[in-house]
């Protein structure tokens, strides 16, 4: 689930009985005390209520017949007692009334040794009668023994301490997994590590400390779920649920950690909704921990791809575990039974086995539903989404599977037809010839959209629809040119995606940022864990038949990899693979297994254990392997190695000739010369740096999209059918102009220094949900959409004059937003709005003075009442350039520390400090300074040219040898023509740097050593 749909969805009223509010407080004080009423409960729980312990400045009150222990504002509050139980490790947990963060700071002490303090949260309730501001704490893993002394202390900084009860219950801890993985990178081994505790510690065990701090009072009013049940996280960690696009997605990871108990029950619960009145073949799209409908969501919120999604996973864990009950429980069949039947009948799709050309076999979202697409904010008002048409494909498929393994072979083959007859039609009528690419959505009209829609685009290639073929091959290039703009959960589908289509250094890539981002969202932990074992190792699990393949997808980064105790079915297996030539299977126990060894490739020979074998050839979405199946005794292992090569296997020559043209400030014309091969050249991939942009089947492409004022270095590759890639091309380089005149620059146009924001991602000319920013109604082309709290830098160094913006809540957000704007320079804050700001508040115009400022900070803040809705932006944000004087670089910051061969780099000195001096000529202002060194100022594209007097300084008379350079963004702009000496006539040089964001100023020794180099920058100085 999104970040960004989450948030929209809770901006609407959830509750609907909040005029009892005490009521569920009770219940759950009823629960509590019920719980730990049998001997065996009490032998592992003990719960103290808080009046019963010795008090110092707490006193009992009453609430509706709960009672607290309440101590006084502005005060510290103890309550003290002595533990009677068996020695060993508890979960002390403390449940009490907060409404105000950081209002109290609690601590727990046994006997003299403090062991947690926490302090409280923000609460929603209204005040302290409100069950909304329940909250609880868990002090995990506390050692106890009989006697000790607990002592409760509450510091208040202004709110009144209030503590229901103190619960002590035996420490569990969250599970283990016997899953392990090694390599030579680090990279992999402690991202894969993160991933798998992170991922077990979002389990509901109990005592788990992320449990209980959300509302109480919503799920005490169904009397019917009144335990945690099996599962873990699959939303926000704030939210103690689980959500069935998340848990699909999640299933392969938590299979691997030996979570399939859990998988198991939450898979059931959202099958067991689909019949429920109203639904309609629906599962709800979230649970809470205790398996009620999660209040947030509701029954309304229906995303098309979401019942394929889930019927397609449950049978991936019948693969995984080879458990038939994943096929036979009633619940799980009647769903699937369902899904393949009366839902896609609701859904307009219709059969017609005797003359296909009659049948509809495209799901259509209907009225009341939210979205066609995993995409939650699709512009065009889809009915049919590819990614949904996708999941329908999968489920298909499985449906065909499930109904062999019934027994039902007419059925199986009827129901694998209609599946290859789903993506058949896909191919014929979701092609868009215009813009060769594959079309990602249709509206009521049947009007095809082919343009990037993040899920709705990238996810068709993982369900496998496509040709396999060159269709797909360019469209997964037109993905890896757009993959940047997707939220995280987004980004979590694409190692993959990557590694499926046999593109390992995108997966790596992908997965790398996965890893070392370690997004605290509980999806990217087990998609840290799956994407190595589906992805990267290619484990394919088939354990109903005793049977696993797999294929190597390594790159150069990660010579080796070795994962071991993976289960598939009753086997537990080590799997290596070293390169993409050799692999290892263990077998530790389980029975003989068949494994069909993989590699990429046309092969002449598969040796196993030495002797070289003939290997089959089939397609591995629309890559071709050559395998050998091998079985493997408990016990015993196994080596494949990859033999000669056959087929095509020469790549295309490196593309020539490589020049951009046509530069403006957000696009660049490349043109090349053709490559050669020897079976034929099918296209080009253009990369910037080592990301794919894009792709040409010609020998030209126009870079769009750029930011003005920025430096671009582009390379080329060719490839041909068989997918061999050439090296690169020659490297080009190109400057993006600056757009205006020279002299206003949009933000959105420039790089920032730094941007955060407590949601979302701080998007240049869109709101923070990636739509046109819009207030009161007028849409702005530029600008910068962002979130409370949000701060966004740019560095200036004195280029401009004012800054000027329209500023307020975005029209997307209809009600709830509070915001204030502030603009500050160096420190000081120039303007802030005299009041908050909210979804109904005129937008503002603001136009502030920003002479000689140097760093220009924009903040959002949440106006004191949390950031609920507050999507703010920052509409047609410009810079207008100074007009004045020039700036002298003697009295300007440089960035980061000047590199220097020799002393110190002086502002309006020599490197001697004396006053600077050429020929005789002394300057007030400059820099002195020795080769080899180079300094480097932060523009951002604020100034035109760059003037200044460059020579020897006069402190020495003889010895010196140096030249100067100027760069701007990494290209050089000027040279001394030849080498300056001590007694050269001083050069006065004068360089063009519109647009330029860095500019680098270097001193060389021209190549005879740094002895006696004293240089001068004189009279330095940035003109606008």
């Amino acid at each position: 689930m999104n970040h960004t749909q989450a948030l929209n969805r809770r901006h609407s009223p959830t509750h609907s009985n909040r005029g009892s509010r005490m009521r569920p407080l009770l219940a759950l004080l009823v629960v509590a005390l019920t719980l730990v009423a049998t001997p065996a409960e009490a032998a592992r729980s003990y719960v103290i209520e808080a009046e019963s312990m010795s008090l110092s400045n707490f006193t009992t009150a009453t609430v509706d017949q709960v009672t607290y222990a309440q101590g006084v504002s502005r005060q510290t509050s103890t309550a003290t007692t002595n533990f009677s139980g068996s020695a060993g490790f508890y979960d002390l947990i403390t449940r009490y009334n907060g409404k105000v963060a950081n209002g109290v700071t609690y601590s727990i002490s046994i006997g003299s040794t403090v062991v947690d303090s926490w302090q409280t949260s923000q609460r929603s309730g209204t005040d302290y009668t409100d069950p909304r501001n329940i909250d609880t704490h868990t002090s995990p893993k506390v050692a106890l023994a009989d006697g000790d002394v607990i002592k409760l202390t509450a510091v208040s900084a202004g709110e009144t301490p209030r503590v229901d009860k103190l619960t002590i219950q035996e420490y569990v801890g969250p599970p283990t997994g016997e899953l392990t993985l090694d390599s030579p990178n680090a990279i992999l081994n402690d991202g894969f590590t993160w991933g798998k505790n992170r991922a077990l510690g979002m389990v509901f065990y109990p005592g788990n400390p992320m449990m209980g701090h959300e509302q109480e009072w919503w799920r005490l009013t169904d009397s019917t779920h009144t335990s945690v049940v099996p599962g873990y996280w699959g939303s926000y960690v704030s939210r103690e649920a689980f959500y069935n696009r998340d848990i699909s997605h999640q299933s392969d990871g938590a299979h691997a950690l030996g979570l399939d108990a859990e998988t198991f029950n939450m898979m059931r619960t959202f099958a067991d909704d689909a019949d429920d009145p109203g639904q309609n073949g629906w599962p709800l799209w979230a649970h809470s921990s205790y398996g009620a409908m999660y209040y947030v969501d509701g029954t309304g919120f229906r995303e098309l791809p979401s019942p394929f999604n889930v019927m397609a996973k449950a049978y991936k864990q019948y693969l995984w575990t080879g458990d038939s009950k994943w096929i036979n429980d009633p619940v799980l069949s009647g769903y699937y039974d369902s899904t393949m039947g009366s839902f896609l009948t609701d859904h307009e799709v219709t059969w017609n086995d005797s003359n296909p050309s009659d049948e509809q076999p495209v799901a259509q979202m209907q009225p009341g539903e939210y979205t066609a697409t995993f995409f939650e904010f699709p512009n065009e008002n889809l009915t049919s989404a590819a990614d949904a048409l996708g999941y329908q494909y999968q489920s298909m498929l499985a449906y065909a599977a499930i109904l062999k393994t019934r027994g039902d072979t007419a059925g199986s083959t009827r129901w694998t037809a209609r599946a290859q007859r789903v993506r058949d039609h896909f191919e014929a009528h979701w092609w868009d010839p215009a813009s060769n690419r594959y079309i990602r959505g249709k509206d009521a009209n049947g009007t095809g959209y082919s343009s990037w829609g993040h899920e709705a685009s990238f996810l068709m290639m993982l369900t496998g629809l496509g040709d396999h073929g060159p269709r797909t091959s360019d469209y997964l290039d037109f993905i890896a040119a757009n993959d940047d703009d997707l939220n995280v959960e987004a980004t979590s589908y694409l190692p993959e995606m990557y590694y499926q289509y046999n593109r390992p250094a995108e997966g790596w890539s992908w997965l790398k940022k996965l890893m070392t981002g370690r997004n605290a969202y509980p999806e990217i932990s087990f998609l840290a864990v799956s994407s190595v074992i589906d992805g990267m190792m290619g484990v394919q699990p088939d354990a109903p038949a005793k049977k696993v393949s797999t294929v190597p997808r390594l790159t150069s980064e990660v010579p080796w990899v070795e994962i071991d105790h993976l289960k598939v079915g009753a086997n537990d297996l080590k799997l290596r693979h070293t390169g993409t030539t050799s692999s290892t299977l263990t077998n530790h126990s389980g029975g003989t297994l068949d494994w069909e060894a993989q590699f990429y490739g046309t092969l002449s020979t598969i040796s196993v254990n030495g002797t070289p074998r003939t290997p089959q050839t089939r397609s591995l979405y629309g890559r071709t392997v050559s395998y050998v199946t091998v079985p493997v005794a408990a016990g015993a292992s196994v080596t494949a190695a990859a033999g000669a090569p056959g087929g095509d296997t020469t790549a295309p020559t490196a593309p020539t000739g490589l020049v951009a043209s046509g530069v403006t400030s957000n696009s660049v014309n490349l043109s090349w010369t053709a490559s050669d091969d020897n079976v034929g050249v099918t296209g080009y991939g253009v990369y910037l740096g080592s990301t794919l942009v894009g792709s040409s089947t010609g020998t030209s492409y126009t870079a769009t999209g750029l930011s003005a004022s920025t430096s671009y270095t582009f390379t080329v590759k060719a490839k041909d059918a068989a997918g061999n890639l050439s090296g690169a091309s020659n490297a080009v380089t190109a400057t993006t102009s600056i757009s205006g005149n020279g002299q206003t620059a949009e933000l959105s146009d420039l790089t920032w220094a730094g941007a955060t924001s407590d949601f979302g991602t701080v998007r240049k000319d869109r709101s923070v949900d990636g739509h046109p920013i819009t207030l009161n109604g007028t849409v702005y082309a530029k600008g910068l959409g962002t979130h409370a709290n949000s701060t966004i830098t740019y560095t200036l160094n004195g280029g401009y004059s004012r800054f000027q913006s329209h500023v307020g809540v975005d029209d997307e957000i209809s009600a709830g937003a509070t915001v204030k704007f502030e603009v500050w320079g160096d420190g000081v804050k120039l303007w802030e709005s005299p009041s908050a700001l909210t979804a109904t508040s005129a937008a503002q115009s603001i136009d502030v003075g920003v002479a000689g400022v140097k760093s220009l900070v924009l903040k959002v803040t949440d106006a004191g009442d949390g950031i609920n809705s507050d999507h703010a932006d920052w509409a047609d944000a410009k810079l207008i350039g100074s007009g004045g004087g020039a700036v002298s670089l003697g009295d300007s910051d440089w960035t980061g520390t000047p590199t220097i061969g020799w002393g110190t780099v002086h502002k309006n000195q020599s490197v001697d400090g004396h006053p600077i001096t050429l020929n005789g000529t002394v300057y007030a202002k400059g820099l002195g300074t020795h080769a080899n060194s180079t300094i480097t100022y932060t523009l951002n594209g604020g100034y035109s040219r760059f003037q200044s007097h460059v020579g020897v300084d006069d402190e020495i008379s003889a010895g010196a040898t140096v030249k100067f350079e100027v760069w701007g963004d990494g290209v050089k702009l000027w040279e001394s023509p030849s080498a300056l000496t001590a007694t050269s006539a001083a050069q006065s040089i004068d360089v063009g740097v519109a647009g330029v964001k860095s500019l680098v100023l270097k001193v060389t020794d021209a190549g005879d050593g740094i002895n006696s180099d004293h240089a001068d920058w004189a009279d330095a100085k940035l003109v606008p």
